[in-house]
């Protein structure tokens, strides 16, 4: 079976992050996973507090769920242009995406709860019934960006175990099965060096494990490169903009400098 590109690498002389390079099949588990979490808090969730105030800023709760229904039927769309090769992008604008989204945000809870669930029953079904050798087929992301839709399985994994926690309605960051942060963690250092040319290097003090983003880097001076040290989940936490606890900025020799500054954006 096609196996999704681990993106995770280690710095010179630095403990490895746990674990083989992530499959399909292990992918697929994280993503059941991770909607199971999901739907259960919504289900939880008190229909009185819907419209209540998300952790993304301008979205209340509705709007959240709304977005992981919506996202899973996005999804489904490039499913069906790897498996027949007809594009079939994830949205037609920017515009008509917030505009679904919005209009979801107006559904009752029952609405919404059949929403996440039916969509994501739908995306499950995309790719268990994809050829395997389809897996490799090359799509465009929302942002453009081309990957193989192999990588969706990980996209969607990773915005259920996120958005779990913009729900705010109870789930936290250590909530986020460990392999699955380190990824986030990785995919956001990669995202920075790639679109912006920020690089990073983060020190996990207790998972004894660094990144760093896959490509070269700068080559001088030294002072382009910002290092920084935390817990796992407070370094995914600070990286996606989610949370500046326990994030420190070190020097070469390991020796704490200072507070880390704001992360840049991410996505």
């Amino acid at each position: 079976m096609h196996k999704v590109r681990n993106l995770t690498r280690s710095l010179p002389d630095a403990d490895p992050v746990e674990g083989p390079a992530p499959t399909i099949a292990a992918d697929l588990a994280l993503a059941r996973e991770g909607q199971v979490s999901f739907d259960r808090l919504v289900r939880d969730l008190d229909p009185e507090n819907l419209q209540g105030e998300s952790l993304l800023p301008g979205w209340t709760r509705a709007h959240v769920i709304a977005h992981i229904g919506y996202n899973a039927r996005a999804l489904a769309r490039l499913v069906q242009w790897a498996r027949t090769g007809i594009e079939n992008p994830m949205y037609k604008s920017a515009e008509s995406r917030a505009d679904e989204i919005d209009l979801g945000s107006t559904l009752s809870h029952t609405g919404l709860t059949r929403l996440s669930s039916q969509e994501a029953a739908l995306l499950e079904k995309a790719w268990t019934n994809l050829p395997e050798d389809r897996w490799a087929y090359k799509v465009k992301n929302a942002q453009g960006r081309t990957i193989a839709i192999s990588e969706t399985i990980w996209m969607r994994a990773r915005e259920l175990w996120l958005h779990a926690i913009d729900l705010n309605n109870g789930a936290t960051v250590q909530d986020i099965p460990r392999p699955a942060a380190a990824r986030i963690v990785q995919d956001v250092l990669t995202t920075w060096e790639g679109r912006d040319g920020h690089y990073v290097r983060s020190v996990a003090t207790d998972a004894h494990a660094n990144f760093q983003p896959v490509g070269e880097g700068p080559s001088e001076p030294a002072s382009d490169i910002l290092t920084v040290s935390g817990t796992l989940t407070d370094l995914l936490t600070w990286a996606t903009g989610r949370g500046h606890h326990g994030v420190v900025e070190i020097n070469e020799d390991g020796r704490e400098i200072g507070r880390a500054p704001a992360a840049h954006r991410w996505i």
